[in-house]
């Protein structure tokens, strides 16, 4: 990939783009251009799909167009939204006697998992994978992905997953079984990982937002600053 911190560059291993991420470019000056190209041509080797986010702040300017002209395709717009931690956060309305905890042992982070692969239709294998492969690094302290469950009688059913860095709070992953929606599941899950970025002393939370999940977040006081667009980044077929 370029050098000088010119991009970011997730990789996870597996052939998941919900995995395998984009994102921060800052190409400058007059070899943006070429340093974009020799990007999408390196991801393309790897024989991995990957998304790339352009968001406010990327570089060079019209990088969306760049990347589509280089046969990397919109896939979606998403609101960029931003929250303070230092103003007040609601308390949960959750129905259903939901119980929300930190997940904190192994069998927590397959259930969490299980949750965010049912967004998929069937459960998207490579999900349950991902965090399987990553328990162990989760659950070690200090680790800066804090993940959260709600569960009714005993069922996992709600997920959030917060990630603590460089003094802003990434919120991802939130998530609510078909059955248990609009029931504020998803809204409790949400502000028990607010809730713990802010005792981790971040002062800033920020997210993408979907479609179905936007309200939910303007309902929690996020306010939308940007949008991100997602490129899809499909490998060389070969033959």
């Amino acid at each position: 990939m370029p050098p000088g911190g010119e991009v970011h560059v997730a990789d996870s291993g597996l052939d998941d783009d919900t995995f395998n991420v984009v994102a921060g470019a800052r190409f400058p000056g007059r070899a943006s251009s070429a340093r974009v190209l020799a990007t999408l041509a390196a991801l393309r080797t790897t024989g991995r799909r990957f998304t790339w986010w352009v968001g406010p702040d990327s570089r060079p300017e019209g990088l969306s167009a760049l990347l589509a002209a280089a046969g990397a395709p919109v896939a979606a717009r998403e609101p960029a939204m931003v929250r303070s931690l230092r103003r007040a956060l609601p308390a949960p309305t959750a129905l259903d006697g939901l119980v929300v905890r930190r997940v904190r042992r192994a069998e927590d982070v397959a259930a969490f998992a299980a949750v965010v692969a049912a967004n998929w239709e069937p459960p998207a294998a490579s999900v349950t994978r991902f965090y399987a492969d990553s328990a162990e690094a989760l659950l070690r302290p200090g680790c800066p992905a804090l993940l959260f469950v709600g569960e009714v009688a005993g069922e996992v059913v709600a997920s959030a997953e917060v990630f603590l860095s460089d003094g802003v709070a990434g919120l991802y992953n939130v998530s609510t079984r078909a059955g248990f929606r609009r029931r504020g599941h998803g809204a409790a899950v949400t502000l028990a990982a607010l809730r713990a970025a802010r005792a981790a002393g971040f002062g800033t939370t920020v997210l993408q937002a979907s479609e179905e999940g936007e309200p939910l977040y303007r309902g929690l006081g996020f306010r939308t600053f940007g949008v991100f667009t997602e490129h899809a980044v499909l490998p060389v077929t070969l033959g």
